[in-house]
């Protein structure tokens, strides 16, 4: 059974599958791009900070003009090869890293230790934790002691650690938090596609099940109308009174489709169906019985089998009996539909095939079976077992 759905204005949305969620739980756009755009400020301000000391120390312009070249060599490898969905282990990508964070702290010393961040973040973003974090201590320490050469400076070499080390965890958690997002994104357009793609197919199994039968109702009626209004117009007349009923009845099947809410009495739907196949001209047998005790959900999905039974009675064989019982016995509701139009119903086509597939579906989600099998005298018979105590909410 479908459940009912609130729609937009009533402070729930719908999630893919289903299911809902309060407003403000959802991903917001702006928080996207905040998070994507932190990643590249944060290594832009890296590398900033590795090269203004520089830039403003006592140094020469073609050393200037080569930390000016590693810092952005480093921003670009970084951005370019861990950036959202594209972290992996890139060995090439951190031995760059490393001459380039590394090798300048002999020239400029501890103001260069922001740069060896680069490194020790690449190995956070490139390998598990148990790996990672060991190497990337290593880094930082190498960094510090790199700062403190030549003269022994162990104010230089632990301030140079720890910068190397704020670096490293900033590359990481914008870096992991970017990536996440990204791969949030892709599940949220998958589930999106699959809710789609499942709503289309909800539609269209409900369109086949349950205007299946009020249409081919109408159609009979109408012929019988066409037949009767020159000789018995009075009985035209009644006739006409039930296409009509039977036309209002289809209407409100589609209004119910439409707004994803359906639910079928059962007693109603045996007293349609034997005077849909009464109209066909089909003799009727009919047997009710522990109707009263039956879950909604399960009522509701004897109702769609006994639908599209009857309609494939009605369009797909030449019966010219048919006898349907619902029941309950030993804590199973039990559905039987048996016509002598075998040969008929076997050459139903595929639209036949299509409806007791979407039974099929219907009944397993309530743990039941549905089988359907043609006699040697020319019989066949539907037959649907549905455990009330699995298929109950």
């Amino acid at each position: 059974m479908v459940r009912p759905v609130r729609m937009r204005g009533t402070g729930v949305r719908r999630r893919a599958g289903g299911r809902s969620s309060p407003p403000g739980q959802e991903e917001r756009p702006g928080v996207r791009a905040l998070v994507f755009g932190a990643q590249p400020a944060a290594v832009a301000a890296i590398a900033l900070l590795a090269f203004l000391p520089v830039l403003t120390g006592r140094t020469s312009w073609p050393d200037r003009l080569a930390a000016l070249a590693c810092v952005a060599a480093l921003a670009a490898g970084h951005l370019i090869w861990f950036g959202p969905g594209r972290a992996g282990r890139r060995i090439g990508v951190l031995l760059v890293q490393a001459g380039l964070g590394f090798v300048p702290l002999l020239q400029f010393g501890a103001q260069w230790s922001p740069a060896s961040g680069f490194f020790a973040g690449g190995l956070l973003l490139a390998f598990p934790p148990a790996k990672a974090v060991p190497g990337a201590l290593l880094a930082c320490v190498v960094a510090g002691l790199g700062s403190a050469w030549p003269g022994p400076s162990v104010h230089a070499g632990v301030t140079a650690a720890a910068v190397a080390g704020v670096a490293a965890l900033t590359l990481f958690g914008l870096g992991t938090s970017a990536r996440l997002v990204a791969e949030r994104e892709v599940e949220r357009r998958e589930l999106k596609r699959g809710a789609i793609a499942e709503e289309r197919k909800r539609f269209s199994r409900d369109l086949h099940d349950l205007l299946g039968l009020s249409l081919s109702a109408i159609t009979l009626k109408g012929e019988l109308v066409d037949r009767l209004v020159a000789t018995r117009p009075a009985q035209a007349k009644e006739e006409l009174a039930d296409l009509l009923v039977m036309s209002r009845r289809a209407l409100a099947d589609v209004r119910t489709i439409a707004a994803g809410y359906r639910e079928l009495s059962l007693d109603e739907e045996c007293r349609a169906a034997a005077d849909v196949l009464s109209a066909a001209g089909t003799r009727v047998t009919m047997a009710r019985s522990g109707l009263d005790d039956l879950p909604l959900r399960v009522a509701t999905a004897l109702g769609t089998v006994l639908r599209e039974g009857v309609t494939n009675v009605v369009r797909h064989s030449t019966a010219s009996w048919c006898a349907f019982s619902v029941s309950t016995a030993d804590g199973t509701a039990w559905l039987e539909i048996v016509n002598d139009g075998a040969a008929g119903a076997a050459d139903g086509g595929a639209d036949a095939g299509a409806g007791l597939r979407n039974l099929r579906d219907r009944i397993g989600v309530l743990n039941g079976t549905l089988t359907a099998e043609a006699g040697p005298d020319g019989t066949h018979r539907l037959l649907v077992a549905i455990p009330l105590r699995r298929a109950a909410p």
